[in-house]
Parts: C-alpha cells; sequence; structure tokens
C-alpha cells in the first residue's frame, strides 16, 4: 500500500497536477486484515471495516460514553517511510453525529519524537482534512522527517457528556505539489504577522487558480524537502538564512524558478539575475495606486492590477534575461519610474507585498507568473477555470443557479428571461471544454472566464433586497478610503445600500480624535477629528455609526507610550515569559483606561453605538505576568506554589481561565451599564472570535454570557472563510448559543487576512445569512478596493432596496 501514484489532485478551490504518495487506502478486505497493519490506541474499540460507496473504509469506534476517562481514541502503524519531500498530508473523514465538530490530529514518529498536527471534522458528510507540514510541530526531539516509524491517528473527545460515536476513513496520502511556499519558523511567524499573511493571500489566489501549493518552513528548506519541484515562493521572508540560500541557489541552478517579494537577500541576486536597490516611501498616500504590465513572453499577463501599497525595496535586471515586466503608477495614473516586478530566467521579484485588492487580476497576475515558470500547469488552471463558471455566489454547479434563479426570481417572465441569458452561456463554455481536450488549454482560459463574468451578472441582478436588515461594514482606517474626505465615502456606502458604517477610531494606546486620555494620532494632526467628521457625512446620508476601539493591543501606539506600560508593570507576558505589548485585562489602571477612552467618545460624540474588538486576551499563553498572579490569588483566595505551570495547564487551569474570562466580562459590563447612563438607547456590540466555547478557553472571550446578561445588542462573529458550509456551520452554532438573544451580523471576510472573495461570493454568503434569518452581515474591510470592486455590485444587487437594521426597530 506505501506506492506513489500520479494523479490529477483535487484540493479545496481547484485542481493540480501533483504527486500523491498512498500511506494507507484503508481497503482491507476484512475487520481481521486491518488489525494486523494497525493497532488501536487505549480505549478504542477493536477495529473494523464497513462499506462506505461500494468501498471498505475503516470504522473507528468512539465509546465516550462508555469510557468516561478516555480524552480520545486512535491508531497506530509502524512504517519506514521517508516523508522529507510532501508538503501536505490529507485523509478522509465521515463522523457519525451531525453536529460533529471533532478535532482530528495526524502523528508521525520519528526516533524518539513525534511531528504532530490537528483539523476539525464538522456535520457527518466525507471531508478531506489537509494537514500542512509546516504547521506540524515537534513533541520531544524527532529524528527527521526521513525517519518516520509510526503512523497515529487520532479523534478527541469535543464534550464531558459526549455520546459513543463512530467515524468512516478513509485515503490517508502524502502529498506533494508542484509549488512551494517557503515560510518562516513560527517564531518569525509570531514577531511578524505580515509574513503569515502575505503566504495566505498567495495561496489562496493560486488555489483559486487551480494551482496547490506545498508550504515548508525556512528550517526544513533542503535539496530533498524541495525535491522535484519547479518553483519555490517567498512570499516575505525578512530573514532568511544563509543556509536556506545556499538551498535556493542550487535549486535555481538546477532549473528551479524563485519568486521572491519584498525581499532578495545579496546571496541570491547572482543566481536571480535581479540585483536589490532601495527602500522607497511615496510623500502622500496613493503614491503607489496601481501596475501596468507588458512581456510578449509571458502569457495570460494582466494589463494592469490595482494594488494600493505604501512603501516598496526597488530591485534592478543584472543577468539571466532578467527584464521590468510591470511598473508602479500613483493614483492620478502617472508613472513612479519605480519597478513593480521583474522576471529572469532564474525566478522574479515583486517589490512590495502582494496584497489582497483586486483579486481577480491579482489572480491573473500569479497565474501567468506561475504558467510562464511551469507551462505543464495550464492544463490544471484551464480545468480549474472551467469548473469555477459553474460555481457563482453559494451554487456549486450551474443547475444549481438555474434552479434557484426559476424558482425564486418573479415576476415570472423575469424569470424566464434569466434562465434563457443562462442557457445561452453555455454556449461559450462548450467551446472552452472543446480548447482543453485539443490541447489549448490556454486558449480555453478566456472563454471560461467570460462565461463566468456573465453568470455572474445575472446572478447579482437576480438578488432580493429585504427592507429590514442590518448591512454594516468594517472599516480599519480611521479617514475611510478617501482620507479627508467621509462625505464620499458615506455616500457611495449609502447608494449601494448599507446602512451602518464602523470605523476604527480608537486603539489601547491610540486615538484619532481629540482624545484627553490616550495619545492622539499623527492622522488626527494631519486630518482632524474623524469622528465628528465620519459622523457629520454619516448623518446627511443616514448611515449609523458604530465606533470601533481595538481594545488592550498597543501595537499602534507610540513608543514611549508603550515604554511607560512596559515600565509600569502594565502590559503582558507569555508562559514562557516573553514580554507582550498588551495591556494587561487584570490590571486596575489598564481597566480604567479602556472603560474611560470608550466612555469618552461616547460622552464627546452622539453617535449611535460603540463595538469591542480585541476584546479577548491574545491567546491561552498570556498572561502569566507576576501582576496577574497577585491578582489571582488575591482575587481568588488560591496560593498557586507552582507559578506559571499549575495555572496554565496544571491542577489550577480551570480556576485560572475562569477568572481571566472574568477580566474581559468586567469591562464588557461596565462599558456597556455606563454608556447607557451617559446615552439611553445607545447600541452596543463586539467582533468576537467565530468558535464558542473553543475562545473562552483560548483567549478569554465568553460571549454567549456577554449576550445572555443584556451587555450587547448584536454580535459580529469574524466568520471569514471561502468555504460557504463552513459559514453556515458557524452561524447555525452561533445562533444556538444566543438562543435568540440579540441579532447575529455574521463577519464577511471580503478581504481578510486570510480570504479574499469575488463580489459575488460575498453576495452568496449574504444569502446565507438571510437564509438562516441572522438579521444582517458585516463586510470586511472597507478599502478602496472594496469601494471600487465590490460596491457597485451590492449597488445592482443586495442593496438595491434601503434596509433599517433589526437592533434599531428594538425598544
Amino acid at each position: 500500500m506505501f506506492q506513489t501514484l500520479p494523479c490529477l489532485l483535487v484540493l479545496t478551490l481547484g485542481f493540480t497536477t501533483g504527486t500523491a504518495q498512498v500511506l494507507d487506502e484503508f481497503n482491507y478486505s476484512s475487520s481481521t486484515e486491518v488489525r494486523k497493519n494497525w493497532q488501536e490506541l487505549k480505549g478504542t474499540l477493536p477495529l473494523a471495516m464497513q462499506k462506505s460507496n461500494d468501498q471498505n473504509v475503516l470504522l473507528l469506534s468512539a465509546p465516550f460514553a462508555s469510557n468516561r476517562e478516555i480524552p480520545r481514541v486512535g491508531i497506530d502503524r509502524q512504517v519506514k517511510l521517508d516523508l522529507t519531500t510532501p508538503g501536505v498530508f490529507s485523509v478522509d473523514v465521515k463522523p457519525e453525529s451531525p453536529d460533529s465538530n471533532h478535532q482530528v490530529s495526524l502523528y508521525f514518529k520519528s526516533g524518539s519524537g513525534w511531528y504532530s498536527v490537528a483539523s476539525s471534522a464538522k456535520g457527518n458528510n466525507w471531508q478531506t482534512l489537509h494537514f500542512m507540514k509546516s504547521d506540524f510541530r515537534s513533541e520531544d526531539k524527532p529524528a527527521g522527517w526521513n525517519k518516520i516509524d509510526t503512523i497515529r491517528l487520532v479523534v478527541w473527545r469535543e464534550t464531558d457528556t459526549e455520546p459513543n460515536t463512530h467515524f468512516q476513513i478513509r485515503d490517508l496520502k502524502a502529498i506533494t505539489n508542484e509549488i512551494v511556499i517557503i515560510v518562516p519558523d513560527p517564531s518569525q511567524q509570531q514577531k511578524d504577522t505580515n509574513t503569515t499573511a502575505a503566504a495566505d493571500r498567495i495561496e489562496g489566489f493560486l488555489q483559486t487558480s487551480g494551482i496547490n501549493c506545498d508550504r515548508i518552513s525556512e528550517s526544513e528548506l533542503t535539496t530533498a524537502s524541495l525535491g522535484k519541484r519547479s518553483v519555490a515562493i517567498l512570499p516575505f521572508n525578512p530573514e532568511l538564512s544563509a543556509k536556506a540560500c545556499s538551498t535556493l541557489n542550487q535549486f535555481m541552478e538546477q532549473g528551479g524558478k524563485v519568486f521572491l517579494n519584498f525581499h532578495i537577500p545579496s546571496a541570491l541576486e547572482k543566481n536571480l539575475g535581479i540585483k536589490k536597490g532601495s527602500y522607497f516611501k511615496p510623500a502622500t498616500p496613493g503614491g503607489l495606486s496601481s501596475i501596468r504590465l507588458k512581456d510578449p513572453q509571458i502569457l495570460g499577463l494582466p494589463a494592469e492590477v490595482k494594488q494600493a501599497s505604501w512603501n516598496l525595496v526597488t530591485a534592478t535586471p543584472s543577468g539571466h534575461g532578467a527584464r521590468v515586466v510591470g511598473q508602479w503608477y500613483d493614483e492620478a495614473g502617472k508613472p513612479t519610474g519605480k519597478p513593480a516586478l521583474i522576471v529572469s530566467d532564474r525566478g522574479a521579484y515583486f517589490s512590495h507585498l502582494i496584497l489582497g485588492d483586486d483579486p481577480l487580476q491579482k489572480q491573473a497576475l500569479l497565474t501567468a507568473i506561475m504558467g510562464h515558470f511551469q507551462p505543464a500547469l495550464w492544463d490544471s488552471i484551464a480545468a480549474a477555470t472551467i469548473a469555477q463558471a459553474g460555481q457563482v455566489g453559494p451554487f456549486k454547479t450551474f443547475a444549481e443557479l438555474r434552479q434557484h434563479i426559476v424558482t425564486t426570481v418573479t415576476p415570472a417572465k423575469s424569470s424566464e428571461l434569466a434562465a434563457r441569458d443562462l442557457d445561452r452561456t453555455t454556449t461559450t463554455l462548450d467551446q472552452a471544454r472543446q480548447l482543453l481536450k485539443e490541447n489549448q488549454a490556454f486558449q480555453s482560459i478566456p472563454l471560461a472566464r467570460t462565461c463566468r463574468e456573465k453568470r455572474v451578472k445575472i446572478y447579482l441582478l437576480t438578488r432580493a433586497s429585504p427592507p429590514r436588515e442590518a448591512r454594516a461594514i468594517w472599516d480599519h482606517s480611521p479617514t475611510g478610503p478617501y482620507p479627508g474626505d467621509w462625505n464620499r465615502t458615506c455616500k457611495e456606502l449609502s447608494d449601494a445600500g448599507f446602512n451602518m458604517i464602523i470605523p476604527n477610531m480608537l486603539w489601547g494606546g491610540l486615538a484619532h480624535y481629540p482624545s484627553d486620555v490616550l495619545p492622539r494620532s499623527t492622522t488626527y494632526e494631519k486630518y482632524g477629528d474623524q469622528i465628528e467628521q465620519c459622523l457629520k457625512a454619516a448623518r446627511q446620508h443616514g448611515l449609523e455609526v458604530h465606533v470601533w476601539k481595538v481594545n488592550h493591543n498597543l501595537s499602534t501606539a507610540p513608543e514611549s507610550f508603550v515604554k511607560k506600560m512596559r515600565d509600569a508593570g502594565r502590559t503582558q507576558v507569555s508562559v514562557t515569559g516573553e514580554p507582550s505589548d498588551w495591556l494587561n485585562p487584570a490590571h486596575p489602571e489598564n481597566f480604567q483606561l479602556e472603560v474611560d477612552s470608550m466612555l469618552e467618545v461616547v460622552r464627546k460624540y452622539p453617535v449611535d453605538g460603540i463595538h469591542f474588538d480585541y476584546i479577548r486576551y491574545p491567546n491561552d499563553r498570556h498572561d502569566y505576568s507576576d501582576y496577574s498572579r497577585q491578582k489571582f490569588e488575591a482575587d481568588t483566595g488560591i496560593k498557586v506554589q507552582n507559578w506559571p505551570a499549575d495555572c496554565y495547564n496544571g491542577t489550577l487551569k480551570n480556576q485560572y481561565r475562569d477568572w481571566r474570562a472574568a477580566q474581559i466580562t468586567r469591562l464588557v459590563e461596565t462599558v456597556q451599564r455606563e454608556a447607557r447612563k451617559i446615552r439611553p438607547g445607545i447600541k452596543i456590540s463586539a467582533a468576537v472570535f467565530r468558535e464558542y466555547p473553543e475562545c473562552r478557553e483560548w483567549v478569554a472571550q465568553d460571549w454567549p454570557l456577554w449576550a445572555k446578561n443584556g451587555y450587547l445588542d448584536f454580535i459580529c462573529p469574524m466568520d471569514y472563510t471561502d468555504n460557504d458550509t463552513q459559514f453556515r456551520i458557524w452561524i447555525e452554532d452561533q445562533q444556538k448559543h444566543l438562543a435568540g438573544t440579540i441579532p447575529i451580523y455574521p463577519g464577511i471576510g471580503a478581504l481578510s487576512s486570510r480570504t479574499t472573495l469575488s463580489s459575488d461570493r460575498i453576495l452568496g454568503q449574504v444569502d446565507m445569512t438571510r437564509k438562516l434569518n441572522a438579521g444582517g452581515f458585516t463586510v470586511f474591510s472597507l478599502n478602496p478596493q472594496t469601494i471600487s470592486d465590490i460596491i457597485p455590485d451590492f449597488k445592482l444587487s443586495a442593496g438595491k432596496v434601503k434596509a433599517v437594521p433589526p437592533h434599531r426597530l428594538k425598544k
């Protein structure tokens, strides 16, 4: 069963040519045969085989009710494997329970240590779980991926009262994709989250194009781990080691291509044929607004890509056929003279990070570069593009889309016309399919894209627009997309049917208005009072304003303020003693600072609401400062003998986590109580983590309690995903926990760090919030790109009828 099978893999959203090493199909002839190969972990019932879709599959039985002591069930197999090269592992799982939300862990033992990672199995359908090699953690001291001697698969108990249940399992694989993304090690990712976000964006764009990628961490980067791949992408790797550079140089010399972003180590310049230049930051916003591209050698290269960058690192061609392929232009359409993209025979360099704006053209740009470096990818790109022509909005097939329009669009004449126009698009798609069969993959792609564009337009024009609905948008920039012109922003949002804006006006240590509590920002100094300007424009255009505060987080605060907090012992410390620039919620002066800053907004401005964000701890590893120990002991009367171990994962873990949650809840309760005294009728809301009770355990965020106690008027879970099924599951789970106490306005990740959705996909998720009677939605986030690409489509569809938010009608 340990054979290597070349195959066309289907992963997540697209298609790509890769190699699958089948570790075990679990297609054994009998229960006796499977038990010869796999051993049950303690507490796991004897393994059995079962039929599913005419295939033998493993039945893993979990006696969680019969044996309350076992935390997990699982299986082991002894092997001798070299798994140095694969970048991702997958297994198919089918839980028995429709409410399943089980953690599934995959382990590989090597020598005296283990590699491990987990994923979630949700619902009771067959699902393929993917485990990225770069996400695996080491336990003890594994001997290396080339010396794997045991495979372990584990399903964890979900609740203390869980019934006995079963899981079907099949097809455990190790997959090696053609493209690999090199990511910094976890320690570097924690220092700079841009490294992770940059990798996520590139991978997302490529997956949507039909190109799946593996990930390798810098410390695991070797000639063996790269294998026979053709392209290595470095999304943002600011501290690449000499060893990694040596490996990449050897990779290029053997025919591989390296695509770098924002940083070129000097050790790679000669082999890449591109020499690093200097740092550049435009004098004013909009100085880097778009990229114009031209190169007849690169098929599919878009003529222009929009990207609102704020700085770059220049470079110049120096050998190996290197040439400038793209140039930066400012928002007035004038050339800056700065190169955006340089391509050589050995790879390419992009002078900033790949951002999430202009997703369709960004996807086309990356697809063109990958297709240029590895022409064999065009077949999978074309297959994915043709498949995507049938996937519009929330519908997975053309038949589903057509059926929906036929049965829901009124009047009947409009339904008939829309169905007729949809049917006409199939001719174009049939032509694309024929070209792909004739080995003209690249030529088929424009036809498939044209077909999808026409179908999307029909879908948008047939959307409903209910009169009672919250249509909110988070604005991370205090100035809106047009600095100095809130009127323009509010008009465009109002015209598109939005009725709420949630602007980020204050942080843990910064304010974008004349605050007497927090340091005032340079934005305020340059553009004036942003709350006042936003409110004035919003009132004129009928928008509610819910001022958003990023609680506790000092990442934007002046260094002098951060130092003052550190020196006073008011910031957090991790369980291993590393300092963190977050205010400690348990410190009374921090508590008062948070309360005073939010109430200052309520006193000074007639806002419709205030909005909590980062109303939590950073993760479960915080806070373990000396102050928190003292406060915990004083509040509970418990003397901690072994700090911080007893409270982190020892005998006091539950008590300490309850205490952490109480610190956060105390702030929410106090702010809402005092705010309503100052301004009766003000609405209180929060952006929260999507999964409960996990978020209470991890970050001390107990939002169902806040809703139950009446502290919030509505809630905005950050349900960012490109998976519509997952989006629905999250909302249904959130509704279950809230039990109708307050409306839910689920967050849709139009442009988040991990997702970038096209307008039809966003509107498909809007439709899901309507189907589930959530009460509304909240789009993340407002910027020049969402204004230009998404807002016009809302105006045509979901927002064509004005609406009133449910909380406005609440007495």
